[in-house]
């Protein structure tokens, strides 16, 4: 949908938004007139060694080098969860309390794959060698034994010196009582280089479990240098060009955080890539919501059940424990760009990708291995004239050698070996979905499918099929839904403390207070923010479990509510029983963590449908094929789609952004929202 050029309408001035969705093959970008609430969108191809270069670039283009009206821009980027999988992030440090050295490297006793014989714990971040250990101590009371001065950490210093970009400091017991990590964290900041950053764990999780803690920080001091690098380096770009706005970042979490402080607490921001289009599937009129978004390289699914995100109050990433709030997504390597190869005579499907360079063969800039992509071009479930609204040349014929080579390996002609990647692509990502889903006892056709992502909308049919879901949504210009989203992104700050008491000992005063301190706390972190004014709400919760019990579960606590031990005693046995299929009323239960997040709304933007009469126009005709039959493939474009239109499949509708496919035996039609609605004719 097209605003215009950036300034004055009318005579008024506007204001506008900018956000950006920076995957592994493309970046979308999406530029939404606050007044209006029309948006325009672009793609531009992922410059993988400097992400704000793609990403100035797609900014450019909507808003033609004006951004004096620009009055916030947010972004998503898995560039600091990539170097966490790649291993190359910064070179860090560790300081923990005397004793304490082996903490990180011992982790947990369990074993996360106990039929796994070839099972390995997963490599530390920080090795043995970079950890250091100084005398201090904090009691299990909260009590200071041994304080920290410049002695304690004389010896550690020149150590440190020129030799890390990055430190993390987890001393015992300091969810309790913050003083001496206060204190080393001081002294390092005044002894060493400027540049060198420093997390103490309690800005970051202040909560018990110590190496859950103590790995939370190290992740964000191995991923903190390079979010920082690419928020300064494009905070510059963007001060060249006149923006006087708010630059944003996507948490974790599903809001949006500043992101000067992002570059701080960078942990909060490693799946902030595939968060933006939860967000997006939360406004979408349906209660229950599988989202899912097929990009470049992977696969991203997410839930949303009674109108409601799925969040978790923690995380695992590579193997290792996060203490911070995510929006539950299951992401595998299955994307456009996934690579099909061979192994032991079978065939196989990612996860390695071609990326954005040299990108798929179809592509022609230098890839010379099929992907999915070329499979579906291939099968005619790709229109060469119109891929990408026709601003990217499709080469087909070096496609179509390229999977005649492919094909030899197994007997097989070029279709039968294009229908094969794809075959086995989809049944990767339905089992993540039943992954999500049927493994924690969720029935997936209770759920409407919505299928976003350059490549979501051309699977989601044939995926819905095999998990016998009846309807996929694809919302307008699906390509760039995941950077719509974290314009519907509320500003959010998350903050929580461990108090261990027993539920039938906590006190009015005791549970009082313990919310008190974490909202004073937020509200510090809005000043610094300069929202201290700005309207808010805050959400407060409880981490409960039965005395004796290692794992807790959280349950919100409504602000009419107040102090109320039965209402907390019920609620946390419904939900035990819900997810465990038992509860234990009898038993005692132990109150252990206290959460608060402060949400700071944004506007919000809206789509609306374009009403008319017209009939569809078929722009184009390709043979398509489907479990090995050849059909005659209509090609509309979806500008010229209209509310209420229906088409019957097999057919192909194109846009800018994506390309969606409706199988034969299915039909679609375009809804008030102006999203299409696919189900089984």
């Amino acid at each position: 949908m097209g605003t215009g050029a950036i300034g004055k309408q009318g005579g008024r001035d506007m204001s506008y938004r900018l956000a950006a969705d920076v995957g592994g093959t493309f970046t979308d970008v999406v530029l939404i007139n606050d007044e209006t609430g029309i948006y325009k969108t672009t793609k531009v191809l992922t410059t993988p060694q400097a992400l704000e270069v793609g990403m100035l670039q797609g900014f450019d283009e909507l808003t033609s080098g004006n951004y004096q009206e620009i009055t916030s821009i947010v972004h998503g980027t898995t560039s600091g969860l990539n170097s966490v999988i790649e291993r190359r992030g910064a070179h860090c440090a560790l300081i923990t309390t005397k004793g304490f050295r082996d903490v990180y490297e011992i982790a947990r006793a369990n074993r996360p794959e106990i039929y796994n014989n070839h099972y390995k714990k997963p490599k530390p971040l920080i090795p043995r060698k970079d950890i250091y250990e100084i005398d201090e101590r904090i009691s299990y009371l909260g009590e200071v034994e041994k304080g920290v001065t410049y002695d304690t950490l004389k010896y550690v210093i020149p150590k440190l010196k020129g030799k890390y970009e990055s430190i993390a400091v987890c001393l015992i017991n300091s969810y309790i009582n913050t003083e001496n990590e206060q204190s080393v964290c001081q002294i390092l900041k005044e002894h060493l280089d400027e540049k060198v950053i420093v997390t103490a764990s309690y800005e970051i999780a202040r909560e018990s479990r110590e190496y859950e803690r103590v790995s939370t920080a190290a992740l964000n001091a191995y991923v903190a240098p390079s979010t920082r690098h690419h928020v300064y380096a494009l905070s510059a770009e963007l001060e060249k060009r006149g923006f006087k706005g708010t630059l944003y970042m996507m948490q974790s979490s599903g809001g949006v955080i500043r992101a000067e402080m992002a570059a701080v607490k960078a942990v909060q921001t490693l799946m902030s890539g595939p968060v933006g289009g939860a967000i997006g599937a939360s406004v979408i009129k349906r209660d229950n919501i599988i989202g899912f978004d097929i990009g470049g390289t992977s696969f991203d699914v997410s839930l949303v059940v009674n109108g409601r995100i799925e969040t978790a109050v923690e995380a695992e990433i590579e193997g290792f424990p996060i203490l911070a709030p995510t929006v539950n997504v299951f992401s595998i390597g299955a994307g456009g760009g996934s690579i099909a190869w061979e192994e032991a005579g079978g065939m196989r499907v990612g996860p390695q990708s071609a990326g954005a360079v040299p990108g798929p063969v179809c592509y022609d800039r230098g890839g010379g291995v099929p992907t999915i992509t070329d499979a579906n071009l291939v099968l005619g479930h790709l229109s060469p004239e119109h891929f990408l609204g026709g601003r990217m040349k499709i080469n087909r014929e070096k496609t179509e050698k390229a999977f005649e080579e492919y094909g030899k390996k197994f007997d097989l002609d070029m279709l039968m070996a294009g229908e094969g990647v794809c075959t086995i692509a989809n049944h990767k990502m339905a089992d993540a979905i039943r992954e999500l889903t049927v493994r924690r006892g969720i029935d997936p056709r209770n759920f409407s499918i919505l299928a976003f992502g350059g490549a979501g909308p051309m699977h989601a049919a044939l995926i819905a099929k095999e998990l016998d879901i009846k309807e996929v949504i694809v919302p307008a210009n699906p390509g760039v839904f995941s950077a719509w989203g974290m314009l519907q992104a509320d500003i959010r700050h998350d903050a929580s403390i461990t108090s261990l008491c027993l539920l039938n000992r906590l006190t009015e005063a005791e549970y009082k207070s313990n919310f008190e301190l974490l909202k004073e706390d937020l509200q510090k972190v809005l000043e610094k923010e300069g929202m201290e004014k700005q309207e808010r709400k805050y959400i407060c919760s409880l981490d409960m479990r039965y005395f004796g019990q290692e794992y807790t579960i959280s349950i919100d606590i409504p602000e009419n509510i107040g102090y109320s031990k039965d209402y907390i005693e019920n609620q946390f046995n419904s939900i035990y029983e819900r997810l465990y299929g038992h509860h234990s009323p009898e038993d005692i239960i132990e109150v252990v963590n206290y959460r608060v997040t402060v949400i700071v709304p944004v506007r919000k933007a809206s789509t609306v449908g374009r009403k008319g009469t017209k009939e569809a126009k078929i722009i184009e005709q390709l043979p398509g094929y489907f479990d090995g039959v050849q059909y005659d493939m209509s090609v509309y474009n979806r500008e010229h789609l209209f509310t209420d239109c229906r088409i019957n499949g097999p057919a192909i509708i194109v846009e800018l952004t994506s390309t969606t496919v409706i199988p034969p035996g299915w039909q679609m039609t375009v809804d008030e929202s102006d999203s299409m609605i696919i189900t089984q004719a």
